[in-house]
C-alpha cells in the first residue's frame, strides 16, 4: 500500500507516495520548510484521504502551530474539533536530560518525562483518534546527551517503537553534522527527504532531495521547491544539475517560473 503526501509534484519523485507505516526522516536548516511539509503531510491526509492524524510536537505549542499554518490557510482548530487531529505537546524542559558538571555527568529532573512515557503519550493519542499519519518535529530533544552511544540507543528504541504504531510517521530532524559523529536517525529511518538551500551568483534556491527510500524506486536528482501560501510546491521535472548548466552556459533559463 502507498500513502500519498499529497505535496503537489512530490509523489511523482516517489512513485506515489510513502510506502505504508513506514517511517521517513525529514532533514534540513531552520527555515527549509520541515514543519511545513509534515503539516501539509497530516493536512492533505485528513482533508483529501480521510487519514486521521498526530502531531508531537518538542519545540513549538499548539496554539502557535495552529496559528503560523493560518498563513496557508489550513484551519487546524477545525479538524482538532472534529477529532480528526491531535496536536500533541511534548515539553522538552520535563524530558530528563543529563548536564555536565566538572568531570561527572549529573541527571536533571523537572517533572521527568521519561522515553517510555513520551511514547506511551504518543501511542494513546494515535489510538484515540485511530491515526494513520504522525508527524514528529522534530528529534533534537530526544538526542540531548553527551554519549553518541545513549544517544543511538535511544533513536533506535524510539523509532522501532515508532514503526509499530501502524501510522505511516514522519519524523523532522537538523541536519547539523558535529567532526566524528553522524546522525543516527538518517540509517534507522526507512527514508530521508533533505530539504535545503543555496545560492547561485545573488538568486536563493530551495532545493529538495529523496536521499533514500527503500522499497521505492526514488527519484535520485536535487530538485527545486517553493513555500506557497497553499503550502509546498515542488517542482518534479527540472533539476538544479539542468538549471546551473542553463546560468553558466548563458542561455535562458526558467528562474521566474519557480520563484
Amino acid at each position: 500500500m502507498r500513502v500519498p503526501t499529497g505535496i503537489p509534484g512530490f509523489d511523482e519523485l516517489i512513485e506515489g507516495g510513502f510506502i505504508e507505516d513506514d517511517v521517513i526522516l525529514i532533514i534540513g536548516g531552520p527555515g527549509a520548510g520541515k514543519s511545513t511539509f509534515g503539516v501539509q503531510y497530516l493536512y492533505e491526509g485528513i482533508t483529501r484521504y480521510n487519514d486521521t492524524g498526530v502531531y508531537v510536537t518538542f519545540d513549538e505549542s499548539p496554539a502557535r502551530i495552529m496559528r503560523n499554518m493560518w498563513r496557508h490557510n489550513w484551519d487546524l482548530e477545525r479538524l482538532i474539533k472534529e477529532n480528526k487531529l491531535r496536536i500533541v505537546r511534548i515539553d522538552p524542559l520535563k524530558y530528563s536530560r543529563y548536564i555536565k558538571r566538572s568531570m561527572t555527568y549529573e541527571k536533571i529532573d523537572t517533572e521527568e518525562m521519561t522515553l517510555e512515557s513520551v511514547l506511551n503519550q504518543i501511542y494513546h493519542n494515535v489510538q484515540q483518534i485511530g491515526a494513520k499519519r504522525l508527524f514528529i518535529d522534530s528529534i533534537t530533544t530526544l538526542k540531548m546527551s553527551h554519549d553518541p552511544v545513549n544517544i543511538r540507543f535511544i533513536l533506535l528504541e524510539f523509532i522501532k517503537n515508532i514503526e509499530n504504531m501502524c501510522c505511516t510517521t514522519l519524523i523532522s530532524s537538523e541536519n547539523k553534522y558535529v567532526q566524528d559523529t553522524f546522525n543516527v536517525e538518517e540509517y534507522l529511518a526507512e527514508g530521508v527527504i533533505s530539504l535545503n538551500t543555496s545560492r547561485i551568483g545573488n538568486e536563493k534556491f530551495r532545493l529538495i532531495e529523496v536521499l533514500k527510500m527503500r522499497g521505492v524506486k526514488h527519484d535520485e536528482s536535487i530538485h527545486r521547491y517553493r513555500i506557497t501560501d497553499a503550502g509546498l510546491v515542488v517542482d518534479p521535472h527540472g533539476s538544479l544539475l539542468c538549471e546551473k548548466a542553463d546560468i553558466f552556459c548563458n542561455t535562458p533559463s526558467k528562474k521566474g517560473e519557480y520563484q
